[in-house]
């Protein structure tokens, strides 16, 4: 068996020395092999993406929520006005998958499918981002200026309460 590999080897390095050397034509591929060999690649590159992407899309990182959250506190404390939202994992998995079907061409029905999947996905980001606006502004905004201002003046109104009953007691 080691024989054979070895003879394989030294007829590559012979056909190669030859077409070097002695200006013999290599061997032409044929553009269809060609176009296959495109598709395969970027078929064996969009199956290694669609499983990181997957995998973010069902166990979302918790790492990178807590990241850009810190970078918003400290953008807010220096005064910048930077508003980084957290990629949604639909949107990052939309944009896989559309670019993916794109690279592959749109003439085949798996590539047509990445397409739609893409844009799917892509309008569930956007729908989620909407969410987090309409939450933040309807839900969280109220409760903070509850927190921050209406909480704070009963509590200050209640140790002038309290130090006018003391006093007068």
């Amino acid at each position: 068996m080691a024989f054979a590999g070895l003879k394989k080897q030294i007829n590559k390095a012979n056909q190669y020395v030859t077409e070097k050397m002695g200006g013999a034509e290599g061997t032409k591929l044929d553009l269809d092999f060609v176009e296959m060999e495109r598709k395969t690649d970027v078929t064996c590159e969009l199956v290694e993406e669609l499983q990181t992407k997957t995998k973010e899309f069902l166990q979302p990182n918790p790492t990178a929520r807590a990241k850009m959250a810190a970078v918003k506190g400290i953008s807010k404390l220096s005064g910048q006005a930077k508003s980084n939202t957290y990629p949604q994992p639909e949107g990052v998995l939309g944009d896989c998958m559309l670019l993916y079907g794109k690279k592959l061409g749109e003439d085949t029905v798996f590539s047509q499918c990445l397409i739609e999947m893409g844009e799917a996905l892509k309008q569930m980001a956007d729908v989620k981002y909407s969410l987090d606006d309409n939450i933040k502004q309807s839900f969280l905004e109220p409760l903070h200026h509850l927190q921050t201002k209406d909480l704070k003046e009963v509590m200050v109104r209640k140790l002038i309460l309290i130090d006018h009953l003391t006093s007068h007691s």
